[in-house]
């Protein structure tokens, strides 16, 4: 292969987003392999250079543990990575530990090992946790799917439900498995297919060495591992997410993370496009800091390169843009700086539900931020007063009439009464959801709204699902949306789940 003296033998931290659905200890599909695929130009010019490269990502919202509490104890951290493996990153023991010592006791009373948990006290320390971490991954997320329907799971959990932990809530239930290690295996196998390596007159001529690609279980305790890293081979770390630092609102844990990672390479490049808008990341933000350097990978130049072309008073008018996924908090300074670019806002996905609520609609128990402050999601480290979600949805909606945008945001909805499917879900008449129900897609008339709305515009920009489209019963608004995108308009589409969508109806080429 080719090499780059000044890369040889160098080591490249890079920041990619492999935050793809595993089920049962593989990628759900191979259809959702896009965001690893997205990454392969960037990996094969360092292994081509003769460069190391080694590999960060996310994947879901873990409730991470904090690295100063682990790093103080070999032992305790090393059960909680054997766990965290065992368990495949699922989160069952995480859930449990975080119960009350009535739930865990009630929990442990339904399980195989209710005679060992009779003696168990209901303080803190009775080794109640610890039992149940012996059970089977099986016996365990029955237990915990019977917990959370029992009917003393609201009187014991508050009644937050599943949203007390972000990645138990009712989206994913307990069937997303958070570990990147099957991604390691499917990163081997596109790395080394000849149809995605580099076609240039050299690689043809030559046949491309096999690349290897190894596995770190432990994001910050790697060093060993990177040491016998050789030139050209690659090295995922495990979800950087199992640590809180990775998203904490105190800049000295994110500091520290950084500080240890730092110590991996000696470049760092950034190729995580779907998350360079976090404000509060040790691997995005913090770590190039740290570093005091940073360059873009290819797919986020590619990225930026292409927004490019549709701000700025380019694109082709007039223009919509097209946001869903969960969060408001994420999204909202993006919404904010493309207000004066756009003619037309749709919202869709649980993002429109806060807004709904916002103007006074009832959203039933469909996922919501309202009522949390802007400082839960993005931290007050500086000391200043921040207003909670409602009011950020409210002054927005405002800010967008100021701006002649017209916002457009569901007249109908598809419900259930869980996030599960069902064959026949419930279709609202209006924007309100009936007590009792959930939200989980857009509805038919909010559909035909949306695809007049963008068949009207000549350039649409998509970022975020309209549904629970992982859900057949709830994938019919995004996959709409997706198939209106590539009838006629310039389009523009990134970051969010959409791209997995995107490619399950094999839309993807053409959006």
């Amino acid at each position: 292969g080719r090499t780059h003296v000044a890369h040889y033998n160098k080591t490249f931290l890079v920041r990619v987003d492999f935050n793809v659905p595993i089920r049962n200890g593989a990628i759900a599909s191979k259809s959702k392999d896009a965001r690893i695929r997205a990454a392969i130009p960037t990996i094969r010019r360092i292994t081509d250079a003769g460069g190391k490269a080694v590999l960060m990502s996310h994947m879901g919202r873990p409730t991470g543990h904090k690295y100063g509490a682990l790093g103080t104890s070999a032992e305790k951290r090393r059960r909680y990575i054997r766990i965290w493996t065992e368990e495949k990153g699922v989160g069952y023991t995480t859930f449990f530990a975080m119960c009350c010592g009535e739930a865990k006791k009630r929990i442990l009373g339904w399980s195989s090992a209710r005679d060992a948990a009779m003696d168990l006290s209901t303080v803190e320390g009775a080794g109640k946790t610890d039992l149940f971490a012996s059970l089977s991954n099986e016996e365990k997320k029955a237990l915990l799917k019977r917990f959370q329907s029992d009917e003393s799971y609201e009187s014991l959990c508050g009644g937050q439900g599943g949203m007390t932990f972000p990645q138990l809530r009712q989206y994913n239930g307990f069937d997303d498995e958070l570990t990147l290690r099957p991604v390691a295996t499917r990163l081997s196998e596109l790395l080394n297919n000849d149809n995605n390596n580099n076609n240039d007159a050299i690689s043809a001529q030559q046949p491309q060495p096999h690349i290897e690609v190894k596995f770190a279980p432990d994001c910050l305790d790697a060093t060993s591992i990177i040491s016998t890293l050789q030139p050209s081979q690659v090295l995922l770390l495990e979800n950087v997410r199992f640590y809180s630092d990775e998203n904490s609102r105190n800049p000295a844990e994110r500091l520290a993370m950084a500080r240890q990672i730092s110590t991996y390479g000696d470049y760092f490049v950034s190729d995580a496009f779907g998350t360079s808008h976090r404000r509060n990341s040790a691997t995005m933000v913090d770590l190039p800091r740290v570093m005091g350097h940073g360059c873009c990978g290819y797919l986020m130049r590619k990225e930026i390169d292409a927004y490019s072309k549709l701000i700025g008073g380019r694109a082709p008018r007039p223009m919509v843009a097209i946001v869903g996924g969960a969060k408001v908090s994420d999204k909202i300074n993006l919404l904010q700086n493309v207000l004066r670019e756009i003619d037309y806002l749709v919202v869709g996905g649980a993002m429109a539900y806060t807004f709904l609520k916002a103007a006074g609609y009832s959203i039933g128990n469909s996922f919501h931020e309202s009522g949390q402050s802007f400082g839960d999601k993005y931290g007050g480290d500086d000391g200043a007063v921040r207003p909670n979600i409602d009011d950020l949805a409210k002054r927005f909606l405002i800010e967008a009439r100021a701006c002649n945008v017209e916002v457009l945001l569901p007249v109908d909805h598809v419900c259930h009464t869980t996030c599960e499917p069902t064959d026949r879900p419930f279709v609202t008449g209006d924007s309100n959801v009936p007590d009792g129900y959930m939200a989980l897609d857009i509805g038919p008339r909010t559909i035909e709204l949306y695809e007049r709305c963008i068949s009207a515009c000549r350039t649409a920009v998509w970022n975020g699902p309209m549904g629970v489209f992982e859900i057949p019963t709830y994938a019919t608004g995004s996959f709409s949306i997706a198939k209106a995108m590539g009838d006629g308009t310039t389009r523009g589409g990134g970051g969010g789940d959409d791209n997995g969508e995107k490619e399950e109806r094999g839309l993807l080429s053409i959006v």
